[in-house]
């Protein structure tokens, strides 16, 4: 064989353009395997719900440790004094006003708190308005105040509702003594506590 056909046979042999085409099939492969791996990432953040979930005993020791804690009630005002009642301390907002009235939670934009509500569909709604308008460290309670009654705790109902509340006995003035200051109101308890009915 001539020379010249000799190296260019060599040249082919080698095959430099084999490294190339499997340089390109290993790349094909990994971002094969890397979009798989995106799309189960996907599905399963698809599955997550964009806010943050805790059961009524991690929220009832969450009340415990942090006292000061907001609790947001997104029921109607007609179930927040229903005879289920509510969470002690809880500031209502029903979840048809959420969005006009978010200037009222404006100071806890930055803090973690609380929220329940009596239905999913409600719940859901609910923490979609809060967090899409900035509130990200809101917490859902799991189940809403079913949950919260299923597992044991108690709700309260306030005092004037409940028929117990105690009128302040006015003092009786006679004629001949002195006006007498006006009656500060007495401290009652604010709330009653009430058991769910069976």
């Amino acid at each position: 064989m001539p020379p010249v056909v000799e190296n260019r046979a060599r040249r082919r042999s080698g095959r430099p353009g084999s490294r190339l085409t499997f340089a390109a099939v290993t790349l094909l492969m990994a971002a094969v395997l890397a979009t798989q791996g995106c799309a189960m990432l996907r599905r399963r953040a698809a599955e997550r719900p964009p806010y943050r979930k805790v059961s009524p005993p991690i929220a009832y020791e969450m009340i415990r440790d942090t006292p000061s804690i907001l609790i947001l009630d997104l029921r109607p005002a007609a179930s927040f004094h229903s005879d289920t009642g509510h969470i002690y301390r809880a500031y209502n907002l029903p979840e048809d006003q959420l969005p006009f009235r978010l200037l009222e939670l404006s100071p806890f934009r930055e803090e973690t708190f609380l929220v329940y509500c009596d239905t999913q569909k409600c719940a859901d709604n609910g923490m979609a308005v809060l967090v899409s308008s900035g509130f990200e460290d809101a917490i859902l309670i799991d189940g809403g105040i079913d949950g919260w009654i299923a597992k044991g705790f108690r709700t309260v109902l306030p005092a004037e509702l409940a028929g117990k509340r105690q009128q302040p006995a006015e003092p009786e003035a006679t004629p001949a003594s002195p006006p007498a200051p006006p009656a500060l109101p007495q401290e009652t308890e604010p709330h009653v506590p009430v058991q769910r009915p069976p």
